[in-house]
């Protein structure tokens, strides 16, 4: 009996100590780093990147333009930019259109808008989740250059609306979806240095290239506003969208508005912003991560503040710009800019430039008889 009593007693310790252990002594709770939170999705992109084989117009990256024309015959267009290198342009027909920038007879871009082979392995229309069929879309690369090492990081909006692609020639692609119908819009091949130079990502170690910025001629200045309206309305028709027409006026305005910017920013920006462009100019980077772009808010302030008769109107000013048609594809591919070209309204563009600026007006067509042409 004296052993059975003790046997119990035991037993009941035992349940006793085994139940109430947690109650008085509570196991430490895992810390949860708040930062991890939402980046599990992608955190398989921090592996060394990807190169897929070079094929199409990546092929001609760092060829001699006289490769290209050989296949794709002599240019519609050709121009010097102003920026060190020349603009050559290919098509009448937007679905035939391609840009090709040239460095010293070298190829340095292919920006290609047509669905022909050569944009392979992509094609225009598909979804992102399309090309995670073929690639890894990652975040992170890090490249050398000019004996030089650099980090590039994209950022989640970069990864779903410009994904970086890299290929095994040393070649690059940016992919750019709109952000309306989510759809690749258009495709830009590029070289190590172009990419160093245009760079719409953070650079995490490095710094973008310089830019050599000359001042362009009336007739640049006409082939530049031709290119800039000619690639918006590329981009908005594929959005189902009208697309804008040129208005002497619109133009006029476009010119007079930059004009204004230019003596009397200080009375539509901040302290802080003033700085903030004071140091983008005087370090005069090129990538478009680094570029100052006047928000909604500061634009209709110095509409407001103009003398300018400019109801209903909007647009975008940008400075630097080194690459018109990759400015007009980042924009359409940004949600924060993307509003201001998505109206369905009939439209007028006007677009103004000094060297490294560039100011695009949009304004409402309120009468039909003003002096007009279609869509450049």
């Amino acid at each position: 009996m004296k052993r059975f009593l003790a046997f119990l007693a035991v037993l009941i310790s035992v349940l006793v100590i085994g139940y109430l252990q947690p109650v008085f002594f509570p196991p430490e709770k895992a810390e949860i780093n708040i930062d991890d939170i939402g980046r599990q999705n992608i955190s398989h992109t921090a592996l060394p990147h990807e190169e897929l084989p070079a094929s199409g117009y990546a092929l001609y990256i760092g060829k001699k333009i006289s490769d290209f024309t050989n296949e794709y015959g002599e240019p519609l267009t050709s121009y010097d930019t102003g920026f060190g290198y020349e603009l050559w342009t290919f098509g009448e027909e937007d679905s035939e259109y391609i840009e090709v920038s040239v460095r010293n007879q070298k190829i340095g871009a292919v920006k290609v808008f047509n669905t022909t082979q050569d944009v392979s392995p992509f094609k225009l229309g598909m979804t992102l989740s399309e090309v995670s069929d073929i690639t890894t879309i990652y975040s992170n690369f890090d490249i050398e250059y000019d004996t030089m090492s650099y980090s590039i990081e994209l950022m989640e909006e970069d990864m779903n609306y410009r994904p970086l692609i890299a290929f095994d020639n040393d070649s690059f692609a940016v992919l750019f979806f709109t952000h309306g119908k989510d759809v690749l819009s258009g495709v830009t091949y590029l070289s190590k240095e172009y990419l160093l130079t245009v760079m719409p990502y953070q650079l995490i170690a490095g710094e973008a290239l310089p830019i050599t910025i000359s001042e362009s001629t009336p007739d640049i200045v006409d082939e530049k506003q031709k290119t800039m309206t000619r690639m918006i309305n590329m981009l908005r028709i594929k959005e189902d969208l009208p697309a804008y027409t040129f208005h002497i006026s619109a133009e006029k305005n476009a010119e007079l508005l930059y004009r204004f910017y230019e003596e009397n920013s200080v009375d539509f920006l901040s302290v802080e912003r003033l700085e903030s462009l004071s140091r983008v100019k005087s370090e005069s980077l090129g990538d478009i991560a680094m570029a100052f772009i006047l928000t909604n808010s500061e634009f209709e302030s110095m509409i407001a503040k103009s003398d300018l008769d400019l109801r209903k109107s909007q647009g975008i000013f940008m400075t630097p710009v080194y690459d018109l048609s990759f400015a007009a594809l980042y924009w359409f591919s940004d949600g924060a800019y993307y509003a201001r070209f998505s109206h369905g309204e009939n439209e007028a563009i006007g677009v103004a430039f000094s060297k490294e600026d560039v100011l695009v007006l949009i304004q409402a067509v309120e009468n039909n008889t003003e002096e007009t042409e279609d869509s450049r």
